[in-house]
This record gives C-alpha cells, structure tokens and sequence, in this order.
C-alpha cells in the first residue's frame, strides 16, 4: 500500500516507497492528502530520474563531499574528459582549506542556504582577518558553487543553494577591470631583446610565439622542428605550487605546435644540445628558471636601461610579451585560427573576447585592403 493510515501518533498517514536502487522508504504525515501528494510527487521523480533523497544529503557534509570532488578534479578533471593541472588542484585545495573549510567543513548539504552563502561571501574574511579583497571573494563564491554544483550531479541536492530561485549570484561581487594590455613594437621587442643580452633568444620566442612562462621555461630541443616550415610543440609547463615547481600539462591540458619565424629558427641551429630532452632555456647549473627571480635579475633592469634611454618606452611584463605576439600576428594579417593556435586557446571565441580590440582594428584595415584591389581594377 503506498499510503496507509497509522494506529496513533500526532502523524497518522505514512508515504511508502521503493527508490530506482531498490531501498524501501517511509515517510509520515499529519493527513491523507499530505501523504498522498508527497507519494505521488515522489514516485513522479524516481520514475523521471530526478528523484533526490533528503536523508541522504543530510549525511553528507561538505567536507565529504569536497574530498570526492577535488578527487575527481584531480583524476578526470570536471567534465569527466581530463584532469586539472596541478596548478588548479592546488588553488582549488587552499581556496577549501583558507575560506571554506572554517566556515563549511562539518555542514550537511541538506542544511547549506542561499542567504547564509550570500551572507558568507559578502562578510567574507582573510586569514589576516581584514575583510577579503572583491576577487578573493569571487574566487570563493564561484568555487564554492561549482562545489554545490557537484552536490547537485550526485543527486544529493535537487537545486544548487548557491544560486536563487531565478539561478542568479547576486552576491558575487562583478569582476575587477584587468591592467590593459601591453603591445610592443616589432622595433621595441626587438630593442628589448637585444638589451636582455644572454636571453635575447628567449624574449623572441615569447614575443613572437606567445608562449606562457611555464610553457616557455618547459620547452626542450626535442620540441623544435626545425625543418622546411619551422614550428615548435608547446607540450608541457611548470607550475609553481606550494614554493615547488611541477612540471604537467599546458594550462588548457592540450598540447599544440605554434608556427617559428624562419629567421628565430635559425638562431636556434646555432645552438648546440647533447641531448635533445635538455631544456632550451635554464638558469645557473642548468636550474629552471623562475619569474620572480629571472624577472628582477634580467627582466627589469633590461627596461630600466630601455627606459633611461627612451622615457616613452612601455613597461612590459613578462605576460605582455605573450600579448604582444598576438597583436604582431594580427597585424600581419593571421586569421583567428592561427592567433588562438599561438595563444593556446580553447576556442576561437575565447580568442575574440580577448583580443577584440585589435581584431576591430583589423577589419577597418581589412577593408582598406579590398577598397585597394578595387581601386586597382579602376571600380567605380
């Protein structure tokens, strides 16, 4: 009988049901149509799939269900496709460990509330305990609602309690506008190089091919080819996590082969390796270079000299050089396949939201290309 009428107690009527995985379940009611409503409601969610068990969230605290899930982000990645790289696992660890453990760590899913997050992330504290800065607290926020988001695929929550009943974050504070970007020259990347002096090779490639440091300070001689069309094969990268560099996949876990300016090319055959896996770029007895360090050592006086010289002179960063790549690429006419294969992007469109501006720039002197072919043929 899925619902019946009890002996005695103050909830007389009871639910009773079969889960799609077999467990037999009761629930109590004060009246018939209560239970009967709940019955019908419930057998409707087990029969579509959607059915979520109260008892079974209220089991689960947030500290179990983050060890499962920085699990499986370790291992298979979000998607289920491929694993984080180091460096995200290890932000994602201390993100829980600094913010959300202290405040979440021995709740029950089942008890997490949309106000109490919102009040969280707004009031939200530092380790120094100063309030938290706006991208800290983004950070946070959107962290934690991938967590609950989690809690939701396992059936553990039939709704994300991070997001309200319209599925907005209101409380998430807007992102802050990033420092613009940096664009060399062909002239100034060139002046830059030369004044870096044992790295001029290195500034090259990061100002032409646009490799990210840990990509860059990873590449070995196996990576180049060398051949009829010079290319190199950005494989791997070193992160920096907890002090220690790691060397994993690239940021975006995929590997790709980013075409090599013939003349840098040929720098690099003047360049001699005993072995192919020994890294092309290194630091003293054949350490791995590392920003900060190589940044104040080299990097910066190099732009101090360029400065005194020129006061006009951009200040670059190391990051720049990457952006730089890009624009010299689109200004030479490189469609947007060929830029987001340089920038090691996921997609085109993340390549167009980053660089928009100078792909606008480029239409107009697109059109002054097809306006000359015309003029040429003496259209009127």
């Amino acid at each position: 009988m899925a619902v019946k009428k009890l002996a005695d107690g103050v909830k007389r009527w009871q639910a009773d049901w079969t889960t799609a995985d077999g467990v037999r379940q009761r629930k109590r009611f004060a009246t018939k149509r209560e239970a009967e409503e709940f019955h019908h409601t419930t057998v409707r969610s087990i029969r579509g799939g959607t059915f979520v068990d109260p008892r079974a969230s209220s089991k689960v605290t947030v500290g179990h269900l983050y060890a499962e899930w920085i699990g499986r982000i370790a291992t298979v990645g979000a998607s289920g496709r491929k694993p984080a790289s180091p460096k995200t696992v290890d932000n994602y660890r201390r993100c829980y460990e600094n913010y959300v453990a202290p405040r979440w760590a021995h709740t029950p899913v089942s008890n997490i509330r949309y106000d109490d997050v919102a009040e969280w992330i707004t009031t939200l504290k530092g380790q120094d305990g100063l309030s938290a800065g706006v991208t800290t607290r983004r950070e946070v926020a959107l962290y934690f609602g991938r967590l609950m988001g989690f809690a939701v695929k396992k059936r553990l929550l039939a709704a994300n309690p991070t997001k309200d009943a319209l599925g907005q974050t209101d409380y998430v504070p807007a992102k802050e506008k990033q420092r613009q970007h940096v664009y060399l020259t062909m002239p100034q990347l060139t002046a830059l190089a030369r004044e870096c002096e044992n790295f001029e090779l290195f500034i090259m490639l990061a100002g032409t091919c646009g490799l990210r440091w840990g990509e860059i300070t990873a590449l070995t001689f196996d990576d180049l080819d060398l051949g009829h069309t010079p290319s190199l094969s950005v494989r791997r990268a070193f992160s920096e996590i907890s002090g220690r560099l790691v060397l994993g996949p690239t940021k975006g876990g995929e590997s790709r082969v980013v075409p090599l300016p013939r003349l840098i090319a040929q720098r690099f055959t003047q360049v001699s390796s005993p072995l192919g896996s020994e890294r092309i770029f290194s630091g003293g007895r054949g350490s791995v270079l590392r920003n900060s360090m190589w940044t104040k050592r080299h990097y910066a006086p190099a732009i101090g000299r360029m400065t005194e010289k020129d006061p006009s002179f951009p200040r670059p960063t190391f990051h720049d050089l990457r952006h730089t790549a890009v624009s010299l690429a689109i200004s030479h006419g490189a469609n947007v396949k060929v830029v987001q294969r340089i920038a090691g992007h996921a997609s085109a469109t993340m390549t167009l939201d980053t660089y928009a501006g100078l792909f606008d720039h480029d239409l107009h002197d697109s059109a002054g290309r097809i306006n000359g072919a015309l003029a040429k043929l003496d259209w009127r």
